[in-house]
């Protein structure tokens, strides 16, 4: 293995750094307020409301500035736009209701038209957890439920009442038969899915370009990413004498917060437990991760983003088996992959290594999961006292910088309890939808 005589002084220069950080518990880079649009109508607020044939329907549009911008916003319905702000549903059958103001999109209402012997069928969630009980309601033109007078089918077989609980996972369908003037008819089918929620690791690199030691915590995290999928990567970048391109200016918080030393590479696992290198050797306990990784939680996550010029927002959500515990959080970090840099590389005489024979340094590596931002609070936002099965959300906005690669970003939403220790955590694309799971 090479070694270098002024590697100890790069450490100690990492050490003594002056790091530009804002305070303590602020996200770095001011994360931006863009405005947003809410569609309500007068026809109810439920998730999906009831209509009778020729019913008139009115849409408001209003700002989180507080603005009315109905007479300025287009409607849409069925993705076709309509005049005005009303709209008569003259036919039965399922609308989406969507409206955008310049740039900006609204949430979307939905809507099921049914004749007078029709009713529809509405679960109160489409995807619950194992155990969690599945309400199913049966509404007539008027909105009235009738599901105390159908009978349920889930998956061909008939259930007694209209309620639905499953301990497996797996993908499920329900009908109800019913009686209209004597007559039996049977609605349509909808579909739902029970997850088991499952506990996704998370790992910290603390790391750096010029730390030609801290490709030995890589090769370990890459071989752990082809084992599970259930682990979310954070490489957490340090400058030292006055040089790292992905530098992240909160590095010395962190490391005041989880007492990280400064001899790098450094892990940390699920935030709080030290997960570095064997005594004298270079490999790590894969154990230590893969034994807890995947295995059933009682608190499950999902995430949503989109982008929007250089402006991105990303929904963060969570929900609880038993309720939350007091002092749980939220932590979002913004990360980015492909950045290309060159890397020390002391292992580049070391046949053992996946890095030998690569020079030192290593010229334009490809380097992944670099922590770019905290879109929340670094050690993470409050979450309010949250009964069990009820859908926790927080939505972040941030503009991106014009040194970020909007392509290459990405997401890992922490939940962390009160003394920081990391329960459960989820990793996504830019753009891409991660259920709960």
């Amino acid at each position: 293995m090479r070694t270098y005589p002024y590697f100890k002084i790069l450490f100690l220069f990492a050490f003594i750094a002056i790091v530009g950080c804002s305070k303590k518990e602020d996200p770095l880079g001011a994360p931006t307020e863009s405005l947003s649009i809410t569609l309500t109508s007068d026809a109810g607020t439920n998730e999906l409301e009831v209509l009778s044939v020729d019913q008139l329907v009115n849409f408001t549009i209003t700002g989180n500035d507080g603005e009315n911008y109905t007479s300025s916003a287009k409607i849409y319905v069925n993705d076709s736009e309509i005049q005005g702000s009303s709209y008569t549903f003259s036919s039965t059958g399922t609308f989406t209701v969507k409206a955008l103001y310049e740039s900006t999109a609204s949430n979307v209402l939905n809507f099921e038209v049914i004749a007078e012997t029709e009713r529809a069928l509405t679960l109160d969630v489409t995807r619950a957890m194992n155990n969690q009980t599945i309400t199913f309601g049966l509404l007539d033109s008027n909105g009235n439920n009738t599901a105390s007078d159908a009978t349920f089918y889930v998956n061909g077989a008939a259930i007694t009442g209209f309620t639905y609980s499953s301990a497996a996972e797996g993908s499920f369908e329900v009908y109800a038969e019913y009686l209209v003037n004597g007559d039996t008819y049977t609605s349509t089918v909808k579909n739902f899915a029970v997850y088991i929620p499952k506990r996704n690791v998370v790992l910290e690199d603390y790391t750096g370009t010029w730390c030609g030691y801290c490709l030995k915590a890589l090769a370990a995290i890459n071989t752990l990413k082809q084992m599970t999928d259930h682990i979310s990567v954070v490489a957490i970048h340090k400058k030292s004498l006055g040089y790292e391109p992905m530098h992240f200016p909160q590095v010395n918080d962190l490391q005041a917060e989880f007492d990280v030393p400064n001899e790098f590479p450094q892990g940390q696992l699920n935030r709080t437990i030290k997960w570095n290198s064997l005594p004298g050797s270079n490999d790590y306990d894969l154990d230590a991760v893969t034994s807890i990784a995947g295995l059933e939680t009682d608190a499950s996550l999902a995430i949503s983003s989109q982008v929007s010029g250089s402006t991105l927002s990303v929904d963060a959500k969570v929900i609880y088996r038993n309720g939350s515990e007091s002092g749980d959080k939220l932590v979002v970090y913004l990360l980015e992959s492909g950045i290309v840099a060159d890397q020390r590389n002391y292992f580049d005489g070391d046949p053992t290594s996946p890095y030998f024979g690569m020079g030192d340094p290593i010229l334009d590596f490809v380097h992944e999961d670099a922590l770019r931002n905290s879109l929340s609070g670094l050690f993470g936002d409050n979450i309010p006292e949250t009964p069990a099965y009820q859908e926790y959300k927080k939505t972040y906005t941030f503009e991106i910088p014009s040194e970020y690669n909007a392509e290459n970003l990405s997401f890992v939403v922490m939940l962390v309890k009160a003394d920081n220790s990391a329960k459960n955590s989820l990793h996504a694309e830019l753009g891409e939808t991660k259920l709960y799971q």
